[in-house]
């Protein structure tokens, strides 16, 4: 009796050390709706997307939901993670829900997306490729369900991709704000789009959705920040300006100026955006200053020629005593 105890206690032992063990995601995929699972992979979405976070290794990706598991909520792209809990099917979509376990490994991991044509973009509105992060290269429009061009995109609104019949491209509501894709331009010309493959069908086959995240996934002109036009000088002060530009993709800010056209002293701002603004100062008046502007992201880097901007050569009003100064005369 001793020993078939003593035998029962190292099967339970051993059984609840295969439950604890990490599978695949594939592995994980394949076990269902039901199975309580462990898989290792890489973030590849934030708040952007709402409450739910997908995560993928080399062959398989996996959504996951919770409103309280601990360090969840804070999960953004790169994140490199374990992840215990139980799966089940929400209208056609597997994932993780209830999550149990998030154990953060590491951070700022590369995802390589599956990169596809337009021509054969429904080969990933498929099963295999829910969860995954998906590029379609060479589109031409987004439209509505009945085929007609839009000019920006609403939140929580379906859309087809080219016009295509089942490419169904989901912007979310919470895709908002400066980097967010609601409120946006609808790109109206060759662009790549690149988003998650996920999937709402309350029937529990088809309905896959591509998941753009980010105004940065419309990859307009290969994906480059390309800056538009020519840097323009506002705010002119006798000791400075302010730079201003535009680029049709995300990518840090870069000015360089000089009092020649070899320029010499340069400003950054690493954060992404499309509308760029960088304050000079300590400049000389009535002094001529060329100006460099250039953006990079993960595609590359898009720059300017230098220009020329002149630095005001008035004084401003200012008080003195309690009383207004007149302005004083051009020097």
């Amino acid at each position: 009796m001793k020993n078939v105890t003593f035998l029962a206690v190292l099967l339970g032992a051993a059984t609840g050390a295969h439950a604890q063990s990490v599978m695949s995601i594939s592995a994980a995929r394949a076990a269902g709706p039901g199975a309580t699972v462990t898989v290792r992979g890489t973030v590849t979405n934030g708040p952007e997307l709402g409450a739910v976070r997908y995560v993928q290794d080399r062959e398989a990706g996996l959504a996951a939901f919770s409103s309280s598991a601990l360090g969840f909520s804070a999960l953004i792209p790169g994140d490199s993670v374990e992840l215990r809990g139980t799966l089940k099917n929400y209208n056609g979509l597997l994932e993780m829900d209830p999550v149990t376990s998030v154990r953060k490994l590491a951070a700022g991991r590369r995802v390589v997306p599956v990169e596809v044509l337009a021509a054969n973009m429904m080969q990933v509105y498929s099963e295999a490729y829910e969860g995954r992060l998906v590029k379609i290269k060479s589109n031409m429009a987004v439209t509505t369900p009945s085929g007609v061009a839009i000019m920006t995109f609403n939140g929580n609104t379906n859309y087809l991709l080219n016009g295509q019949r089942g490419a169904t491209v989901r912007i979310s509501n919470s895709s908002a704000g400066e980097l967010g894709i609601v409120g946006k331009p609808a790109p109206s010309s060759d662009f790549d789009l690149m988003g998650v493959m996920g999937q709402f069908a309350p029937s529990g086959s088809g309905g896959y959705q591509l998941l753009p995240r980010l105004y940065s996934d419309m990859l307009l002109g290969g994906g480059l920040p390309n800056v538009l036009g020519e840097p323009i000088p506002t705010d002119m002060s006798r000791d400075g300006f302010t730079v201003t530009f535009a680029t049709q993709n995300a990518g840090d800010t870069k000015v360089e100026y000089g009092r020649t056209s070899e320029l010499g002293t340069v400003v950054m701002n690493a954060t992404p955006t499309t509308r760029h603004s960088v304050v000079l100062t300590n400049l000389q008046p009535g002094t001529v200053y060329y100006v460099k502007v250039s953006s990079t992201n993960a595609v590359g880097t898009s720059a300017t020629a230098a220009v020329p901007m002149i630095t005001d050569t008035k004084k401003r009003s200012s008080t003195r005593g309690g009383r207004n100064a007149q302005a004083e005369k051009d020097e």
